[in-house]
């Protein structure tokens, strides 16, 4: 059994819905089917979901939300209607219209998916499942033993099912809404629960490139990564799959296919186990992220003064902050945060260090990008990092630090941010053409 899952772009409208069946159809083996809510198209700039959350947004204010409403339904009855489906969908708009006074966020924001579902189920020819009567959450864990046993108890009646990814349900019935890109996580949690063989993810690209085709040209794609890496990526950045999603199907090994819906025939990425690795590459992947804040307190000995630390750390969580962080010498620790998470308060957290943590000093670098090189070899070939370095020496790049976390598999530089697309490619070029060859095993 696979679970096939399609993203916003694969159902944006009927032509998408066409192309979604004749994928399906080609495999009988994918008899669960996830879709997110209808995305961009061609002739829709704007995703049913956002259409959603800015109707939100009118209720809220008091607006009129009428005009917003009426283009959501005109949306989804065009691709019922595209279709020549005879499901009363007017009848689940209505629905959805009598509690728009009232309703939850979680209610309204989910019915991108659920009415999109509906409409593919009736063309698939697959049994429609809600989601929120089968996954099952208590508080923000789902409840995998009560979810399982709910989904393989419609399996016995239903061999194909389709259910509409983003949301489950509480204990207490009300919709519980995932992250945003939750489809991913959504369909990652059924191939779990019914051990799937593979799980496909279909999108609008052939699977993940080493590196942003924005910045590098013809970017090779990756054939086979493992789950490490692709949580690694997926946290620096690669938006092709939702790093939350990665861990219901690694906790069961399942692989993990990145697929096109738009040219299925082009193959994609196979994100497998550990044991199963069969990448040959040096580096697997690069990514990164702009517009950091790197902030180094410095205290004597401050490996003796753990209680420092705790001081600063709640500083952070004072002000909501999300950090990274790491060592940077015996009397240093640096700690990172983008600019948008620190926004107008950086002068408060700066003086909170100062007065109130016990530190020497407080350094504030700002406009940093960090790239990360991705490689299951890095644990075992540490002078890839080096060489590396040397790449972006040779290239005048002012590396800023240099760092590899825990994981072992990535190596993360901090550079300048008008330095970011050039490091990139530097990274990417030298290690097509040159770590292979100059590195020994």
């Amino acid at each position: 059994m696979k679970v096939a899952k399609f993203g916003g772009s694969s159902v944006a409208d009927a032509n998408q819905f066409r192309k979604v069946k004749q994928i399906i159809e080609a495999d009988p083996d994918r008899q669960i089917v996830v879709v997110s809510a209808a995305g961009k198209s061609a002739s829709e700039r704007i995703k049913v979901t956002d259409l959603l959350i800015e109707m939100e947004r009118a209720i809220n204010d008091g607006d009129d939300f009428s005009k917003l409403f009426s283009k959501i339904s005109s949306r989804i009855l065009k691709i019922r209607d595209d279709l020549n489906l005879k499901l009363d969908i007017e009848a689940d708009l209505n629905e959805v219209a009598k509690h728009l006074n009232g309703c939850s966020h979680d209610y309204l924001i989910s019915r991108g998916e659920y009415l999109t579902g509906k409409m593919m189920a009736e063309f698939l020819g697959y049994y429609f499942v809600d989601a929120k009567d089968i996954l099952i959450f208590d508080g923000d864990n789902l409840n995998y033993e009560l979810s399982r046993q709910k989904l393989l108890t419609i399996l016995q009646k239903h061999q194909n099912i389709l259910v509409p990814g983003f949301y489950g349900s509480n204990e207490d019935g009300s919709i519980h809404l995932m992250p945003r890109g939750g489809s991913d996580i959504t369909g990652a949690i059924l191939a779990n629960l019914v051990d799937a063989q593979l799980y496909e993810n279909w999108t609008d690209v052939s699977g993940i490139l080493m590196a942003d085709p924005r910045i590098v040209d013809h970017s090779k794609k990756i054939d086979v990564l493992t789950y490490e890496e692709l949580q690694e990526l997926s946290y620096m950045g690669v938006g092709v799959f939702q790093e939350e999603a990665v861990r219901p199907v690694r906790q069961k090994n399942i692989p993990t296919e990145i697929l096109n819906t738009n040219c299925p025939s082009a193959g994609g990425t196979l994100v497998v186990s550990k044991e199963k690795h069969l990448n040959n590459n040096i580096v697997t992947g690069i990514a990164g992220k702009k517009n950091y804040i790197v902030i180094t307190i410095k205290k004597y000995r401050l490996s003796k003064h753990l209680e420092v630390l705790q001081k600063v750390l709640a500083v952070f969580q004072k002000q909501h902050i999300s950090i990274d962080s790491t060592p940077s010498g015996n009397d240093g620790f640096s700690f990172l945060c983008q600019r948008g998470d620190v926004g107008d308060k950086l002068k408060l957290i700066i003086q909170e260090l100062k007065s109130n943590c016990g530190v020497d000093a407080v350094n504030v670098r700002e406009n940093i990008a960090l790239v990360a090189a991705v490689s299951l070899k890095l644990s075992s070939r540490p002078a890839i990092a080096g060489r590396i370095l040397n790449y972006l020496d040779e290239s005048l790049i002012k590396v800023k630090f240099v760092f590899q976390d825990g994981s072992d598999i990535k190596v993360v530089f901090g550079v300048n941010n008008e330095d970011y697309e050039k490091t990139i490619e530097k990274i990417y070029h030298e290690s097509i053409n040159s770590i292979a060859q100059k590195i020994s095993a």
